[in-house]
C-alpha cells in the first residue's frame, strides 16, 4: 500500500460499513490516492498486497516469504526468519519493522492498526501505530503482537502470548497479556562486546526501569 502516513501513532476515523463503491471511494481518499485513476490504482495496490500476503503465508521457503513481505512494504532486516502462516498487518505493512536476526515462528500475527466500528467510538480508540521487532528477537509459535508494541532486542516471547505492551531487551515474556517472566541478559551476554552489552542494559534501565 502507498505509505501515506508518517510512521508514528496516528488517530484514525472509526470504521463505517459501506457498500462496495462508496467504500472504495472512502478508502481511496483515506489512503492518500489522488489524481487520475486514483480508485483503480488503490484497488490494484490493495489487491496485489492481499495476494502477496496470502501467498507468503503458504510458501514453503523463508527467502520467498521475506521477499513477498518486503514487496508489501514491511521493513525487514538481514538474517530474518519468517515461519509459515505468519500474518503481518494487512493494511499498514510499512508500519512494521523486523530487525536483523529476528525469528518469527509460524502462526504469528503482527498487527499495526486497530480500527473498530463507529459503534464503539465512545468506548475505545481507533489508531495505527508502528511495531518494532528488535534484533535477534524470537517470537515462538502463535504469538499476537498488538499495535504500537516494541520487542526489545534479544528477547523471547513464549508460545501463545498476546503482547499488548512493549517488552524490554534481554527478557523472556509470556502470557495473555504478556509480562516479563525472566531476565535472560546473562544467558545472551556472550553475543555482545562488554561495551555494547552495558549500553543496552543502561538503555533498558532508563526506558523500562528494569
Amino acid at each position: 500500500m502507498k505509505p501515506y502516513l508518517k510512521i508514528t501513532r496516528n488517530n484514525m476515523p472509526f470504521h463505517k460499513t459501506r457498500s462496495f463503491f462508496p467504500a472504495l471511494t472512502h478508502a481511496t481518499k483515506l489512503h492518500g490516492y489522488t489524481g487520475s485513476f486514483a480508485k483503480l490504482r488503490f484497488l490494484w495496490d490493495r489487491t496485489k498486497d492481499h495476494w502477496l500476503q496470502v501467498i507468503s503465508r503458504i510458501m514453503p521457503y523463508n527467502g520467498v516469504r521475506i521477499k513477498m513481505q518486503r514487496m508489501r512494504g514491511v521493513r525487514i532486516g538481514r538474517g530474518v526468519h519468517l515461519g509459515p502462516l505468519v500474518t503481518i498487518d494487512d493494511v499498514y505493512p510499512y508500519f512494521v519493522r523486523i530487525e536483523d536476526g529476528a525469528c518469527i515462528s509460524g502462526q504469528t500475527f503482527i498487527i499495526a492498526h486497530s480500527i473498530p466500528d463507529d459503534y464503539y467510538s465512545d468506548a475505545t480508540e481507533s489508531f495505527v501505530a508502528p511495531v518494532v521487532i528488535g534484533k535477534n528477537v524470537w517470537l515462538a509459535i502463535n504469538v499476537v503482537i498488538h499495535p504500537g508494541v516494541t520487542i526489545g532486542q534479544g528477547s523471547i516471547v513464549a508460545s501463545g502470548s498476546v503482547v499488548t505492551k512493549s517488552i524490554p531487551p534481554f527478557v523472556m515474556a509470556a502470557g495473555t497479556p504478556a509480562v516479563v517472566k525472566k531476565d535472560i541478559a546473562d544467558r545472551v551476554r556472550k553475543n555482545y562486546s562488554d561495551k555494547e552489552f552495558e549500553r543496552i542494559l543502561a538503555k533498558r534501565k532508563e526506558e523500562y526501569g528494569f
